[in-house]
Protein backbone atom coordinates (compact mmCIF):
# COMPACT_ATOMS: atom_id res chain seq x y z
CA UNK A 1 0.00 0.00 0.00
CA UNK A 2 2.66 2.21 1.05
CA UNK A 3 4.07 2.15 -2.65
CA UNK A 4 0.77 2.54 -4.28
CA UNK A 5 0.78 5.75 -2.61
CA UNK A 6 4.43 6.70 -3.47
CA UNK A 7 4.15 6.27 -7.25
CA UNK A 8 0.74 7.86 -7.07
CA UNK A 9 2.63 10.96 -5.10
CA UNK A 10 5.09 10.46 -7.73
CA UNK A 11 3.10 11.01 -10.72
CA UNK A 12 1.76 13.85 -8.95
CA UNK A 13 4.70 15.95 -9.08
CA UNK A 14 5.81 14.91 -12.14
CA UNK A 15 2.65 16.68 -13.83
CA UNK A 16 3.60 19.49 -11.39
CA UNK A 17 7.10 19.99 -12.77
CA UNK A 18 5.10 19.86 -16.54
CA UNK A 19 2.55 22.72 -15.44
CA UNK A 20 5.66 24.65 -14.76
CA UNK A 21 7.60 24.23 -17.79
CA UNK A 22 8.61 28.13 -19.07
CA UNK A 23 7.84 29.14 -15.17
CA UNK A 24 9.94 30.40 -12.47
CA UNK A 25 9.62 27.72 -10.47
CA UNK A 26 10.77 24.97 -12.74
CA UNK A 27 13.74 23.68 -10.94
CA UNK A 28 12.37 23.64 -7.79
CA UNK A 29 9.58 21.43 -8.85
CA UNK A 30 12.11 19.23 -10.64
CA UNK A 31 14.30 19.07 -7.82
CA UNK A 32 11.49 17.60 -5.41
CA UNK A 33 10.62 15.22 -7.86
CA UNK A 34 14.35 13.97 -7.93
CA UNK A 35 14.68 14.28 -4.66
CA UNK A 36 11.58 10.99 -4.17
CA UNK A 37 13.69 8.49 -6.85
CA UNK A 38 17.12 9.42 -5.00
CA UNK A 39 17.99 11.44 -1.56
CA UNK A 40 20.70 14.30 -2.34
CA UNK A 41 21.94 17.05 -0.38
CA UNK A 42 22.54 19.88 -2.61
CA UNK A 43 21.13 20.31 -6.02
CA UNK A 44 22.57 23.26 -8.82
CA UNK A 45 20.46 24.26 -12.16
CA UNK A 46 23.66 26.15 -13.95
CA UNK A 47 24.14 27.18 -17.59
CA UNK A 48 27.44 27.02 -18.71
CA UNK A 49 28.19 29.54 -21.77
CA UNK A 50 30.12 28.90 -24.48
CA UNK A 51 32.34 32.15 -22.71
CA UNK A 52 32.13 33.86 -19.75
CA UNK A 53 30.91 32.82 -15.63
CA UNK A 54 28.19 30.10 -15.36
CA UNK A 55 24.40 31.56 -14.89
CA UNK A 56 22.72 29.95 -11.35
CA UNK A 57 19.63 29.42 -12.40
CA UNK A 58 18.58 27.54 -9.14
CA UNK A 59 19.99 26.46 -5.53
CA UNK A 60 18.93 23.96 -3.23
CA UNK A 61 20.89 22.56 0.02
CA UNK A 62 18.98 20.16 2.31
CA UNK A 63 20.82 21.67 5.02
CA UNK A 64 21.49 25.52 4.25
CA UNK A 65 25.27 26.80 5.45
CA UNK A 66 26.77 29.98 5.77
CA UNK A 67 29.68 31.17 3.88
CA UNK A 68 29.87 32.82 0.55
CA UNK A 69 30.43 29.50 -1.51
CA UNK A 70 28.25 30.68 -4.75
CA UNK A 71 29.51 33.66 -4.69
CA UNK A 72 33.40 32.81 -4.50
CA UNK A 73 32.76 29.71 -7.16
CA UNK A 74 31.04 32.72 -9.86
CA UNK A 75 34.42 34.63 -8.77
CA UNK A 76 36.37 32.58 -10.65
CA UNK A 77 36.64 29.07 -8.96
CA UNK A 78 34.67 27.65 -11.66
CA UNK A 79 37.52 27.70 -13.19
CA UNK A 80 38.94 24.65 -11.23
CA UNK A 81 35.64 22.34 -11.59
CA UNK A 82 35.61 19.35 -13.47
CA UNK A 83 32.36 19.50 -14.89
CA UNK A 84 32.74 23.38 -16.23
CA UNK A 85 35.74 21.98 -18.42
CA UNK A 86 33.61 18.74 -19.32
CA UNK A 87 31.50 21.05 -20.52
CA UNK A 88 33.77 23.99 -22.22
CA UNK A 89 35.59 20.90 -23.99
CA UNK A 90 32.52 19.88 -25.56
CA UNK A 91 30.77 16.82 -23.36
CA UNK A 92 27.88 15.16 -25.10
CA UNK A 93 24.19 15.36 -23.06
CA UNK A 94 23.48 12.52 -20.64
CA UNK A 95 23.87 12.34 -17.34
CA UNK A 96 27.89 12.67 -15.71
CA UNK A 97 29.73 11.07 -12.53
CA UNK A 98 32.08 13.27 -10.94
CA UNK A 99 34.66 10.16 -11.42
CA UNK A 100 34.45 10.50 -15.15
CA UNK A 101 35.56 13.93 -15.57
CA UNK A 102 37.53 14.89 -13.07
CA UNK A 103 41.53 14.62 -13.16
CA UNK A 104 43.08 12.11 -11.47
CA UNK A 105 44.17 13.94 -8.63
CA UNK A 106 40.79 16.03 -8.08
CA UNK A 107 40.05 14.57 -4.58
CA UNK A 108 43.77 15.47 -3.20
CA UNK A 109 43.55 18.97 -4.92
CA UNK A 110 43.19 21.77 -2.75
CA UNK A 111 40.48 22.98 -4.85
CA UNK A 112 38.43 19.99 -2.97
CA UNK A 113 39.96 20.20 0.15
CA UNK A 114 39.24 23.69 0.89
CA UNK A 115 35.96 24.62 -1.27
CA UNK A 116 34.50 21.65 -3.35
CA UNK A 117 34.40 19.05 -0.09
CA UNK A 118 32.66 21.60 2.16
CA UNK A 119 30.37 22.99 -0.62
CA UNK A 120 29.16 20.90 -3.17
CA UNK A 121 29.72 18.17 -0.50
CA UNK A 122 31.47 13.90 -1.61
CA UNK A 123 29.48 12.88 -4.68
CA UNK A 124 28.15 14.61 -7.57
CA UNK A 125 26.80 13.86 -10.77
CA UNK A 126 25.08 15.96 -13.45
CA UNK A 127 22.40 15.79 -15.84
CA UNK A 128 23.80 17.98 -19.31
CA UNK A 129 21.96 19.16 -21.77
CA UNK A 130 23.99 20.92 -24.80
CA UNK A 131 22.52 23.56 -26.31
CA UNK A 132 23.77 24.38 -30.04
CA UNK A 133 25.02 27.88 -30.31
CA UNK A 134 24.85 28.24 -26.56
CA UNK A 135 26.49 26.30 -24.43
CA UNK A 136 25.63 23.48 -21.76
CA UNK A 137 22.67 23.14 -19.61
CA UNK A 138 23.46 21.22 -15.73
CA UNK A 139 21.12 20.13 -13.25
CA UNK A 140 23.56 19.14 -10.54
CA UNK A 141 23.16 16.61 -7.55
CA UNK A 142 25.30 16.24 -4.56
CA UNK A 143 25.55 13.70 -1.75
CA UNK A 144 27.65 13.87 1.30
CA UNK A 145 27.82 9.70 0.70
CA UNK A 146 28.99 8.72 -2.42
CA UNK A 147 26.00 7.64 -4.93
CA UNK A 148 25.39 3.94 -4.73
CA UNK A 149 25.45 1.93 -7.72
CA UNK A 150 21.60 1.24 -7.26
CA UNK A 151 21.06 5.12 -7.14
CA UNK A 152 23.33 5.88 -9.96
CA UNK A 153 20.93 3.53 -12.01
CA UNK A 154 18.19 5.06 -11.13
CA UNK A 155 19.50 8.34 -12.23
CA UNK A 156 20.56 6.66 -15.42
CA UNK A 157 17.00 5.26 -15.88
CA UNK A 158 14.79 8.82 -15.67
CA UNK A 159 17.42 10.76 -16.75
CA UNK A 160 16.15 10.99 -20.41
CA UNK A 161 12.80 12.17 -19.47
CA UNK A 162 14.61 14.37 -16.93
CA UNK A 163 17.05 15.59 -19.62
CA UNK A 164 13.52 15.98 -22.22
CA UNK A 165 12.42 18.44 -19.60
CA UNK A 166 15.06 20.35 -18.80
CA UNK A 167 15.54 21.09 -22.68
CA UNK A 168 11.77 22.04 -23.38
CA UNK A 169 11.84 24.49 -19.91
CA UNK A 170 15.18 26.20 -21.50
CA UNK A 171 13.16 26.87 -24.89
CA UNK A 172 10.71 28.35 -23.30
CA UNK A 173 12.13 30.23 -20.49
CA UNK A 174 15.84 31.05 -21.47
CA UNK A 175 14.66 34.77 -22.99
CA UNK A 176 14.52 36.23 -19.49
CA UNK A 177 17.92 35.24 -18.31
CA UNK A 178 20.49 38.04 -18.28
CA UNK A 179 23.07 35.78 -20.07
CA UNK A 180 24.52 38.87 -21.26
CA UNK A 181 26.40 39.34 -18.24
CA UNK A 182 28.39 36.21 -18.04
CA UNK A 183 30.02 37.41 -21.21
CA UNK A 184 30.20 41.00 -19.67
CA UNK A 185 32.23 39.07 -16.62
CA UNK A 186 34.64 37.09 -18.65
CA UNK A 187 37.39 39.40 -18.77
CA UNK A 188 37.33 39.87 -15.22
CA UNK A 189 36.67 35.93 -14.59
CA UNK A 190 39.86 34.71 -16.20
CA UNK A 191 41.80 34.42 -13.55
CA UNK A 192 43.18 31.14 -14.36
CA UNK A 193 44.16 31.95 -18.03
CA UNK A 194 46.01 34.74 -16.73
CA UNK A 195 47.36 33.34 -13.48
CA UNK A 196 51.25 34.03 -13.30
CA UNK A 197 51.25 35.63 -16.55
CA UNK A 198 53.94 38.23 -15.27
CA UNK A 199 56.35 35.85 -13.88
CA UNK A 200 56.16 32.43 -15.69
CA UNK A 201 56.36 30.64 -18.99
CA UNK A 202 53.66 30.12 -20.94
CA UNK A 203 54.66 25.96 -20.02
CA UNK A 204 55.14 26.88 -16.39
CA UNK A 205 51.54 28.59 -16.69
CA UNK A 206 49.78 25.80 -18.16
CA UNK A 207 51.69 23.58 -15.43
CA UNK A 208 50.34 25.50 -12.80
CA UNK A 209 46.60 25.57 -14.24
CA UNK A 210 46.48 21.91 -14.29
CA UNK A 211 48.22 21.55 -10.92
CA UNK A 212 45.20 23.38 -9.53
CA UNK A 213 42.48 21.74 -11.37
CA UNK A 214 43.92 18.02 -9.87
CA UNK A 215 45.93 16.73 -12.10
CA UNK A 216 49.09 14.62 -11.36
CA UNK A 217 52.60 15.17 -13.08
CA UNK A 218 51.86 12.13 -15.19
CA UNK A 219 48.99 13.36 -16.19
CA UNK A 220 49.99 16.68 -16.89
CA UNK A 221 53.04 14.99 -18.70
CA UNK A 222 50.69 13.15 -21.06
CA UNK A 223 48.33 16.58 -21.53
CA UNK A 224 51.31 18.33 -22.33
CA UNK A 225 53.25 15.98 -24.58
CA UNK A 226 56.11 16.03 -22.34
CA UNK A 227 58.04 13.56 -19.66
CA UNK A 228 56.89 13.57 -16.06
CA UNK A 229 60.41 14.91 -15.34
CA UNK A 230 60.04 18.29 -17.36
CA UNK A 231 56.87 18.91 -15.88
CA UNK A 232 58.81 18.68 -12.34
CA UNK A 233 60.98 21.26 -13.23
CA UNK A 234 58.59 23.29 -14.55
CA UNK A 235 56.94 23.09 -10.89
CA UNK A 236 60.32 23.57 -8.66
CA UNK A 237 60.73 26.80 -11.59
CA UNK A 238 56.99 28.16 -10.94
CA UNK A 239 57.03 27.62 -6.95
CA UNK A 240 60.39 29.50 -6.75
CA UNK A 241 58.88 32.37 -9.16
CA UNK A 242 55.76 32.53 -7.34
CA UNK A 243 57.78 32.14 -4.03
CA UNK A 244 56.22 29.45 -2.75
CA UNK A 245 56.75 25.79 -1.53
CA UNK A 246 53.69 23.38 -2.20
CA UNK A 247 50.24 22.83 -3.66
CA UNK A 248 47.99 25.00 -0.73
CA UNK A 249 49.71 27.88 -1.18
CA UNK A 250 49.40 28.12 -4.87
CA UNK A 251 46.17 27.71 -4.54
CA UNK A 252 46.20 30.62 -1.86
CA UNK A 253 47.67 32.58 -4.84
CA UNK A 254 44.87 31.59 -6.90
CA UNK A 255 42.62 32.95 -4.50
CA UNK A 256 44.27 36.19 -4.25
CA UNK A 257 44.58 36.84 -7.98
CA UNK A 258 40.37 36.80 -7.88
CA UNK A 259 40.27 39.07 -5.49
CA UNK A 260 42.76 41.33 -7.16
CA UNK A 261 40.67 41.11 -10.50
CA UNK A 262 37.91 42.04 -8.37
CA UNK A 263 38.99 45.02 -6.95
CA UNK A 264 40.98 46.64 -10.28
CA UNK A 265 37.20 45.87 -11.93
CA UNK A 266 35.61 47.72 -9.47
Amino acid sequence: MHQIFREVSMHSNLGRVIEHIGRPRFWTQLTLLLQQWVPFDHALAIFYPGSGAPVVLELYDAVPHDGPAMPAYLNGLYQLDPFYQACRDGISSGLHRLEEVAPDQFRQSEYFLSYFHANVLEDEEQFIVRVPGQGALSLSLATRQPFTLEQHGILTTICPWVLALMEHHWQEYSQPLQLTSAAETSQMRDALGQFGLSVLSEREMETAQLILRGHSTKAIASLLGISPETIKVHRRHLYRKLDISSQPELFALFLQSLGHGLENHC
